[in-house]
C-alpha cells in the first residue's frame, strides 16, 4: 500500500510540474540554509573541544571592576599562588602569546620566518589531555629559567619546514638564533585560545617576573562546579590583596568556560542566525503548504470521487501526506547538496576571522539532523492540505461538475493565514538584515583615527644572525628607514609597536607628576606605543598639538612622548597636556616624560571599542623587541614589496619579514566578524523575500486561476476590469498590511536581541522599519497585481467557458 502511494505521490507531483518545481526550489533553499547555519553553529558552539572531559576547563583573568577592567592578563605571582591555594582546581597552567624567528639554514634549509608563538606551562598538554603525534610533551624540569630551550611544533610547521619527518624528535633547530630541541609534534589543528600557533616553548617563568602578561587555564576537579571554583579563586584574591595591595588592590580572579572564551563574541550572532534560518524555514513551509493548499482547489472533486468509490479519509489523508513527504524528500535531498556547498563556502571565507569553522562540514550528525528536518518539514506543511482535502462534503463537491472546486471559507481562511505569516516572518528577517548593514555600512566609513589606504605593513623580530644590542638595533632601524624612504615612490616609513586595530598590547600604569599618587589598584592604564621614524605620517595620524618626535628625542635626551587625544582629556580637561610630565609607573624602572604633542585618537583593537588613553615614545629612548613598519606608497603598496625586502636582506640577510600585508586587510579584518555576520543574514534575508514574494504571487495566481469564470461573470454583468484588478489587490493589500503589522510588532521585540551585534545603530531604527515594510507592501501588492491584470485581459466569452 505505501508502495502504491509513493507512485502515486511521485505521478501526481509529477503531472503538476510547475507548482512541484516551485515547492521543491522553496524547500531546497530553506533546508539547504538550515543546514549550513546548523553546521556552523554545531561546529561553533555545540560539537565537544578536542579535549579531555571539555566541560571541566576553564580560562582566567583577572579583573578590577573599579577601573572598569574585567578581562585583563594575570599577575605571574598570583598565578602561582592559585596554583598552590585552589582546592578546586585540579591543575592550573599558563600562556602567554610570543612571536619567534626560525632561522635559515639546518633548521629547515628555507629562508628566515617569523613564527607565531605561546610560551605554556609543562602541565598544558597534560591538563588538556592532548597527546603529541610525534615525540613526548615538555617535562616539568624543562620549564624552569635557564632551561627552557626546549620546542613542541605544530602539525603544520612540521609539514611546512620539515617534511613530516618523524624522526624530528631530539633533533635542534634555531629559534631567536638560539638552539632549541624538538621534543614532539601536536596533532593537527591544536590550538587552545589563539589560532595557527606554530611552535610552543616552555613558559620558564622567572621567580621575579612581573607586569601581568598571562592567560591561565584550569581544570576543575571531579565534582566541583565553577561556583564553587569561583568563590574559591575570590576568597583566595582577597586575601592575596591583604598581603600586597601594591599589586593586587582591586583585582580579583575571573573565570569562564574555555568554551564560551573560545566561541568569544560569536554566540548571539550565530544564535540570531539560528533563529532567522528558523523563520525562514517557516516561511518556506507556509510557501509550500500554500501552495498545496491552492493546487488541492482542483482536487477537490478528484478526492470526492475516491471517497464516494468507498477509500476511508483516513487512506486519503495517507496518500496527501505520502505525497507531501515525496516532495519533502526530493527538497531535502536537493537542500543538502545546497548546504554541503554552503557549508564549504562559509568555512572557507570566515575560517580566519572563526578558527571553529575549519571544523564546520556535514558530518552524521548534520545527516540525521537533515534527515529529521526533512520529515518533520514534510509533515508540517503536508497536514494541512491533507486535513483540508479529507474533509469533505461529498454532495457539494461532486455537483460542482467539472468547474474546478473552491476551498470554501475555512480554506481560504487557511491560505490566507499562511500569506499573512510569510509576510510577517520575512518582514522580521528582513529588518534584521537591514539594521546589520547599517550597522556594517557605518562601521566601515567610521574614523579609525588613521589613513589606511596606500600603506604597506609587515613585522621585523630583529632575531637574525645578528646580537642586536640597542645600538645596533637604532642603527638598523635608521638605515632602514632611510633607505626605505629613498624608494621611488615611498611617501612616508616608520615603524611602531603594535599596529591599530591588532590588539590592546603593552599597556602601563599611569599618574602626573607634581600630582598626588593615586593609591595601588585605583592608578589608571595607558597603552604604550613605541614608534620610529615617520610613522605617524605614514598612518596619517593628525598632530593636534605640539610636536612630533625629532632625531635629538634619543638616548641622551630626556624621555619625551607624545599622548592622544583620550588621554589629555583625561588627565588635563581643562587645559593643554604639553608641557605636562607624565609618571610611567609601570616601567621597570619606573620613569617620568615630558609630553611634547598631542595625536588624534586611534582605535587600538575595534572598532567599536572605546579609545583607550595612549602615549607615544620614541624607540630610541625606549626600545622594543619587535617593531611593525608602516610604509606609505604613492600606488599600489604590494608593488613596492620586493624592493623593500631587497632592502631588508642587503641591512641583514637573515632577518625575517613577517606579516606583510596591506593596511586595507588589517581594517578588513578587524571588522570581518561584523560582515560575515551581516553577510549570512542578508542571504537568509534575500531568501526569505524571494520566498514570500513568490508565495503570494503562486497563490493569487492560482486563485485568479479558479475563479476566471467568476470573473468572466462579473465583467459580463458590467463590472470593470480596473473593479476586478482592484478586488485582487485590495485583497492582497489587506493581507499584506496585517502581515506587516504582526511583522512588525515581532520584529519590535525580537531585534532588541541584537542590540550588542549593531554598531550606532538601534535596534528600533525608524527608518529601518519604514523602508523595509515599505518595500516588502509595495513588492506583495505587484505579485497580486500581475495574475489578476492577466485574467481581466481574457476575452470574457472564453473566461465564461473557463472550467
Amino acid at each position: 500500500m505505501v508502495s502504491q502511494d509513493l507512485r502515486n505521490g511521485v505521478r501526481l507531483l509529477w503531472n503538476a510540474r510547475s507548482v512541484s518545481a516551485v515547492a521543491l526550489l522553496a524547500l531546497a533553499l530553506g533546508i539547504g540554509a538550515a543546514i549550513a547555519i546548523f553546521s556552523v553553529v554545531d561546529a561553533v558552539l555545540l560539537k565537544p573541544l578536542p579535549f579531555r572531559e571539555p566541560d571541566r576547563l576553564v580560562v582566567i583573568y583577572e579583573k578590577n571592576p573599579a577601573l572598569k577592567k574585567y578581562k585583563l592578563f594575570v599577575a605571574p605571582a598570583n598565578f602561582r599562588e592559585w596554583q598552590r591555594q585552589s582546592r578546586t582546581m585540579e591543575s592550573i597552567a599558563g600562556i602567554v602569546d610570543t612571536r619567534m624567528t626560525i632561522n635559515a639554514g639546518p633548521s629547515g634549509g628555507m629562508d628566515a620566518e617569523e613564527l607565531s608563538a605561546e610560551r605554556v606551562s609543562a602541565g598544558l598538554f597534560p591538563l588538556l589531555g592532548v597527546q603529541p603525534i610525534v615525540g613526548r610533551a615538555f617535562a616539568s624540569e624543562e620549564d624552569l629559567p635557564g632551561h627552557a630551550n626546549f620546542a613542541m611544533l605544530s602539525a603544520a610547521l612540521w609539514q611546512r619546514r620539515f617534511a613530516s619527518d618523524r624522526s624530528i624528535a631530539g633533533k635542534t633547530i634555531r629559534l631567536r638564533n638560539q638552539s632549541y630541541t624538538v621534543v614532539g609534534v601536536l596533532p593537527q589543528g591544536f590550538s587552545v585560545l589563539a589560532p595557527d600557533v606554530d611552535v610552543f616553548v616552555p613558559l620558564g617563568l622567572a621567580p621575579d617576573a612581573g607586569g601581568r602578561m598571562l592567560t591561565a587555564i584550569g581544570r576543575l576537579r571531579a565534582g566541583a562546579s565553577i561556583e564553587q571554583a569561583r568563590a574559591e579563586m575570590e576568597t583566595i584574591g582577597a586575601s592575596l590583596e591583604s598581603a600586597d595591595p601594591a599589586l593586587d588592590r582591586g583585582w580579583r580572579p575571573s573565570l569562564f568556560p574555555l568554551r564560551d572564551e573560545i566561541a568569544g563574541d560569536l554566540r548571539r550572532p550565530l544564535l540570531v542566525l539560528l533563529g532567522a534560518v528558523a523563520l525562514l524555514l517557516a516561511i518556506a513551509c507556509a510557501n509550500v503548504a500554500n501552495l498545496l493548499l491552492a493546487r488541492g482547489a482542483g482536487r477537490r472533486k478528484e478526492i470526492a470521487v475516491r471517497l464516494a468509490l468507498g477509500a476511508t479519509r483516513a487512506r486519503v489523508a495517507r496518500q496527501l501526506i505520502v505525497e507531501s513527504l515525496v516532495l519533502a524528500t526530493t527538497g531535502g535531498a536537493l537542500g543538502l547538496g545546497l548546504g554541503r556547498a554552503a557549508v564549504a563556502l562559509v568555512a572557507r571565507l570566515g575560517s580566519t576571522q572563526i578558527p571553529q569553522l575549519a571544523a564546520a562540514r556535514v558530518d552524521l550528525r548534520l545527516l540525521l539532523f537533515s534527515l529529521t528536518l526533512t520529515l518533520a518539514t514534510g509533515l508540517v506543511f503536508g497536514t494541512a492540505p491533507a486535513i483540508q482535502l479529507s474533509d469533505l462534503r461529498l454532495q457539494e463537491d461532486l455537483a460542482e461538475g467539472g468547474r474546478g472546486g473552491t476551498m470554501g471559507r475555512a480554506g481560504r481562511a487557511l491560505r490566507n493565514s499562511l500569506i499573512v505569516a510569510e509576510i510577517g516572518l520575512a518582514l522580521v528577517v528582513l529588518i534584521g538584515a537591514g539594521l546589520l548593514m547599517r550597522s556594517f555600512l557605518r562601521l566601515r566609513a567610521a574614523n579609525a583615527g588613521f589613513d589606511p589606504h596606500n600603506v604597506l605593513t609587515f613585522r621585523l623580530p630583529l632575531a637574525g644572525g645578528r646580537n642586536y644590542n640597542r645600538e645596533r638595533a637604532v642603527a638598523f632601524y635608521d638605515q632602514l628607514t632611510n633607505q626605505i624612504a629613498a624608494i621611488p615612490g615611498v611617501r612616508a616609513a616608520g615603524g611602531v609597536s603594535a599596529l591599530p586595530l591588532t590588539g590592546l598590547g603593552v599597556g602601563s600604569t599611569l599618574a602626573i607628576e607634581g600630582r598626588p599618587l593615586p593609591p595601588p589598584g585605583e592608578r589608571p592604564m595607558g597603552l604604550a606605543r613605541y614608534i620610529l621614524g615617520d610613522y605617524f605620517r605614514a598612518m596619517r595620524i593628525p598632530l593636534v598639538e605640539g610636536r612630533f618626535f625629532r632625531d635629538t628625542d634619543d638616548a641622551r635626551a630626556p624621555l619625551a612622548c607624545i599622548v592622544n587625544q583620550t588621554l589629555g582629556r583625561r588627565f588635563w580637561p581643562e587645559a593643554s597636556p604639553v608641557g605636562g610630565h607624565l609618571l610611567l609607573l609601570g616601567l621597570d624602572p619606573q620613569r617620568s616624560c615630558e609630553i611634547v604633542g598631542v595625536v588624534g585618537d586611534v582605535k587600538a583593537d575595534r572598532i567599536q571599542n572605546a579609545d583607550w588613553p595612549t602615549y607615544y615614545a620614541p624607540y630610541r629612548q625606549i626600545q622594543t623587541s619587535a617593531m611593525v613598519m608602516a610604509v606609505r606608497t604613492g600606488g599600489p603598496p604590494l608593488s613596492l614589496a620586493a624592493a623593500i625586502q631587497h632592502v631588508i636582506r642587503q641591512l641583514d640577510p637573515d632577518q625575517a619579514v613577517g606579516d606583510l600585508r596591506i593596511m586595507d586587510d588589517v581594517v578588513d579584518r578587524a571588522i570581518a566578524g561584523s560582515r560575515l555576520d551581516t553577510a549570512l543574514l542578508a542571504i537568509l534575508s534575500a531568501i526569505a523575500f524571494a520566498l514570500s514574494v513568490v508565495g503570494v504571487y503562486g497563490v493569487v495566481a492560482y486563485d485568479v486561476g479558479q475563479r476566471t469564470h467568476e470573473f468572466g461573470i462579473r465583467v459580463a454583468l458590467g463590472a470593470g476590469r480596473s473593479e476586478i484588478i482592484a478586488l485582487v489587490v485590495g485583497h492582497v493589500a489587506r493581507l499584506a498590511a496585517l502581515g506587516i503589522a504582526l511583522g512588525l510588532a515581532a520584529a519590535f521585540a525580537l531585534t532588541q536581541l541584537m542590540s550588542s551585534m549593531l554598531y550606532e545603530v538601534r535596534p528600533r531604527d525608524f527608518f529601518t522599519y519604514a523602508a523595509i515594510s515599505l518595500i516588502l507592501g509595495a513588492v506583495a501588492l505587484a505579485a497580486g497585481y500581475l495574475p489578476s491584470r492577466r485574467a481581466v485581459a481574457l476575452d470574457p466569452v472564453t473566461a465564461l467557458r473557463h472550467s
